[in-house]
């Protein structure tokens, strides 16, 4: 059977062994908590992509009121082309637009651009920069 169906954090462990398997897909500073900590803030918006019991996509976004901002699409390499991207992302946008949100943003690898033009994204005004914060300990005093 398949389904598109809401995240629970049982589905931890699989959804990070099906990030793992997307080549450069995992980053070596996550943490092993990095997963439970997206599925937390999420608020409504992590489903997965289920089939015979087995995970082979799952989709994360977050809600910043004036806008939202997908924070990872992962499909098990031997899966993709088969709509499973797709049908993920039309359940976040779904919700979104059910929340009145109009902004949905993203940072995509150069590969996945064309997947994500097919379906409508395009290139905002705006320009995406990045600044990498050094590691810290468990709680730095702020």
């Amino acid at each position: 059977m398949v389904m598109v169906r809401q995240t629970m954090p049982e589905d931890i462990p699989e959804i990070q062994a099906l990030m793992k398997s997307i080549p450069g897909f995992w980053q070596s500073h996550w943490s092993r908590d990095t997963v439970a900590h997206a599925l937390d803030t999420a608020n409504g918006l992590s489903f997965v992509w289920e089939e015979d019991s087995q995970i082979l996509g799952f989709v994360c976004a977050h809600d910043l009121g004036f806008r939202a901002c997908l924070s990872e699409l992962a499909v098990s390499p031997p899966c993709q082309h088969r709509g499973i991207g797709r049908a993920l992302l039309e359940k976040v946008e779904h919700r979104l637009s059910a929340r009145q949100r109009t902004i949905l943003i993203a940072d995509v690898w150069r590969d996945a651009v064309p997947f994500y033009r097919a379906l409508g994204w395009e290139s905002p005004e705006a320009v995406l920069l990045r600044k990498k914060l050094p590691p810290s300990g468990p709680d730095v005093p702020e």
